[in-house]
């Protein structure tokens, strides 16, 4: 756990640091932030995990690859699976737990437009769609880590950064679906309990 804290609070380092060395990009960041909240017809929930998703993505960013300098004399890369240390694989995944949370929160609370909420298919593809945005962000940096030669691209974190935000997903998921069963079935108990009643009267 201390190495994962340790890590944290570098990600934080990190993100001040480049806001300070590129104070437009900040700017720019802030003001991305500015349009969600004056967006008119979205939801105060759904603005806030907006605001919650770009803020992860611009500390991953500024933090693994814009806050480095050149670590490599070259670019290096590698495509074997399971060849880097546990810690760093636990972490690589615990990192990307709270995205994946946060795109779930945002899934519940975002109108459909095509599809009905409540079917399967609708959850499916949101869920689908969120993995691939969590591999796509995740396969940029490790892009950017390799062209820019502050990093090394390794399927490792790619599998590993997908498979937390899966997990986080998964998890958020799976605790809203029991809560509004426990709730469903609270309101089938009061309305038969009420009928009940109006029959005996």
């Amino acid at each position: 756990m201390e190495f994962l804290i340790r890590d944290i609070l570098e990600y934080i380092n990190g993100a001040i640091t480049c806001a300070m060395k590129d104070p437009a990009a900040t700017l720019l960041v802030l003001m991305f932030l500015l349009l969600v909240i004056i967006t008119p017809g979205r939801k105060n929930v759904e603005k806030v995990l907006i605001l919650l998703i770009t803020c992860f993505i611009y500390l991953i960013l500024t933090s693994n690859v814009l806050a480095r300098t050149y670590i490599y004399a070259y670019r290096r890369y590698s495509f074997q699976l399971f060849t880097g240390d546990f810690y760093e694989m636990l972490e690589n995944i615990l990192l990307f737990f709270p995205l994946g949370m946060l795109m779930c929160g945002l899934d519940f609370n975002t109108t459909p437009v095509h599809f009905s909420k409540e079917r399967k298919s609708y959850r499916f593809i949101r869920f689908i769609i969120s993995m691939a945005f969590a591999g796509i962000f995740t396969c940029v940096i490790e892009l950017l880590q390799f062209y820019l030669r502050v990093g090394v691209f390794t399927l490792d974190d790619l599998l590993c950064n997908t498979t937390g935000a899966a997990l986080g997903y998964g998890i958020v998921f799976a605790v809203v679906m029991i809560v509004r069963k426990i709730k469903k079935g609270k309101s089938e108990t009061g309305t038969e309990k009420l009928n009940e009643q109006r029959k005996n009267a």
